[in-house]
């Protein structure tokens, strides 16, 4: 996301803030921070661990037990039924005659104290009772309800986080991803190269460790884990280090991060998706087909896309693929095309900006008392949209949220973990071993080697004011897995709680070492000199007459 490159703006000259504007500063110079996400989410992550273990009954009550249902109702002739005094439920009207039924049959001695008449059917579920919700059945099935409401579906709190919320994270992701494609370091071949490759040894050296590891046990499943990197911390480390770090080694990471997400999005796609409904992936198929129709006919009405974005997300959810891969898709058909160009933008804007100078000889005039003024605002504002492209206007308004609001309730929800026995014990099994050296060493050796070799061959180069050793600092920092790595591993061992819990133990250990150490080495590292000027001319020998 990028920054506002300390542009002035309108507000920004006027040396009287308003009362709110004096409260909100401190939060917002907080928020303006590269580091400010990666602040929060270890803040988050901190809580979760202690509440856990202080008092893991209830963390997990609330996170794990508490059920939010999601219900479809539809009773055409309920509410006519009680006005004309009609009973609007049979199963009310057995249940007086059943009790009147057990006491005529008690007072005459036909049957035991303790016994009842039975009024219902065996098939008939009582409108009061709560239906059996069938916890294998999967997130893929609706349960019928005998009377209003007739279709619900519950899950517990940190399920809807994962599946839901999370899609919207997904989509900032998307934007991301799209936005370096078409014009970021990923757009250019030659910039995108080490990145790339970079990627590709992140995501391999660390799967590879993993296998080894677990190569024949039932944990085999959870390989993808240690292949996440979590942008967020890294980065927020790099910008922590500030100018003693290259410019170009920050932009390095930040792509390769990019490109790990891409990597572990298709790991949750093709590797981690069960019981596929191909009949929703079709619906899918043709709401994306809409969405791309919309694509090409150049429509940028933000509102439309997020509007079948929702149907969209239902669909993918029902098919089996989980739910986040929505918002990529989603992202990968908002249009990042502006309406109209720089050159039609300066001058409409300029044109406004004089119908505003010129409209009053009083240049503090209120605007509220000139109509000129306001159209010429609006003309500014519907300028200024039509400049930007809805991917960046997206991108913009939902990467705040994403960062300080869905990542953080995310860390809150799942990386309270409560440890069990000493600490070692949970962390020397097969799976915790797999992750932790696979996020420590197999991210940086992985990245380091596959650079190194793209280099050699000439695929690659090393971009300016960066040595090796910056290249091993960043692929240190790139063993920060926790977010991504976590959402994998809620997928690779939802059915086996112990094994979850001794990965997401692992995550975090490995993340907070690779961050020390990442961080430590590219301390020592030399302060890289800043490129050489471009020279114009000859060069000229100052001692030369």
């Amino acid at each position: 996301m990028s920054d506002d490159h300390h542009i002035p703006t309108a507000a920004s000259r006027d040396p009287n803030l308003e009362p709110s504007e004096r409260l909100a500063r401190p939060f917002q110079r907080f928020a303006s921070l590269s580091s400010s996400g990666g602040i929060v989410l270890l803040l988050m992550t901190a809580i979760a661990m202690i509440w856990a273990n202080m008092d893991f009954r209830s963390y997990d009550e609330i996170f794990n037990e508490t059920e939010i249902r999601v219900t479809v109702a539809h009773n055409p002739h309920g509410d006519a039924a009680q006005e004309h005094g009609e009973t609007p439920h049979t199963e009310d009207l057995a249940d007086e005659v059943g009790d009147e039924l057990n006491t005529l049959a008690e007072e005459a001695g036909l049957v035991d104290d303790h016994a009842e008449i039975d009024t219902h059917d065996s098939d008939t579920t009582h409108a009061t009772d709560e239906p059996e919700h069938d916890s294998s059945a999967g997130h893929d099935e609706w349960h019928p309800l005998p009377n209003p409401p007739h279709w619900w579906q519950g899950h517990p709190i940190a399920h809807w986080i994962n599946d839901l919320l999370m899609a919207v994270f997904f989509l900032v992701v998307g934007l991301e991803i799209k936005r370096e494609i078409l014009v970021g370091e990923l757009a250019s071949p030659k910039r995108a190269a080490l990145p790339i490759f970079g990627a590709l040894g992140g995501m391999i050296g660390p799967a590879l460790i993993f296998v080894g590891l677990n190569l024949g046990k039932d944990t085999i499943g959870g390989w993808g884990v240690p292949m996440a990197t979590d942008i967020a911390f890294a980065v927020g480390i790099l910008a922590m280090l500030g100018s003693r770090i290259p410019n170009s080694l920050k932009v390095f990471l930040t792509s390769l991060a990019i490109v790990d997400d891409l990597g572990a999005l298709i790991v949750i796609a093709v590797f981690y998706t069960e019981n596929l409904q191909l009949q929703y992936l079709g619906y899918a198929g043709t709401i994306v087909a809409v969405l791309m129709f919309l694509n090409v006919l150049r429509c940028r009405w933000i509102t439309l896309y997020l509007v079948l974005g929702l149907p969209l997300w239902y669909c993918i959810y029902m098919s089996g693929v989980h739910a986040t891969i929505a918002g990529v898709l989603l992202a990968m058909t908002i249009p990042a095309h502006a309406r109209v160009n720089a050159v039609n933008f300066v001058y409409s804007t300029r044109k406004a900006l004089d119908v505003f100078q010129e409209a009053h000889d009083d240049p503090n005039h209120d605007i509220k008392e000139s109509s000129i003024r306001r159209a010429a605002v609006n003309a500014i504002m519907k300028n200024a949209r039509q400049v930007l492209p809805p991917l960046h206007r997206i991108e913009y308004v939902v990467h705040p949220w994403a960062a300080f609001f869905i990542i953080p309730i995310f860390a809150l929800a799942n990386a309270g973990i409560p440890v069990h026995g000493g600490v070692m014990d949970n962390l020397t099994n097969s799976v915790s071993l797999g992750i932790i050296l696979g996020l420590f060493l197999g991210k940086p050796l992985g990245i380091l080697a596959i650079c190194f070799l793209a280099t050699k061959i000439g695929l690659a180069s090393l971009p300016r004011g960066v040595s090796w050793r910056h290249m091993l600092g960043a692929g240190a920092l790139g063993g920060i897995g926790f977010t991504m790595a976590i959402f994998i591993a809620n997928l690779a061992f939802k059915n086996n709680p112990s094994h979850l819990e001794h990965a997401k133990l692992a995550i975090l250990v490995a993340s907070a070492i690779s961050a020390v150490f990442g961080g430590i080495l590219l301390l020592s590292c030399k302060s890289a000199p800043e490129p050489e000027p471009e020279q114009i001319g000859p060069e000229v020998n100052p001692d030369d007459d």
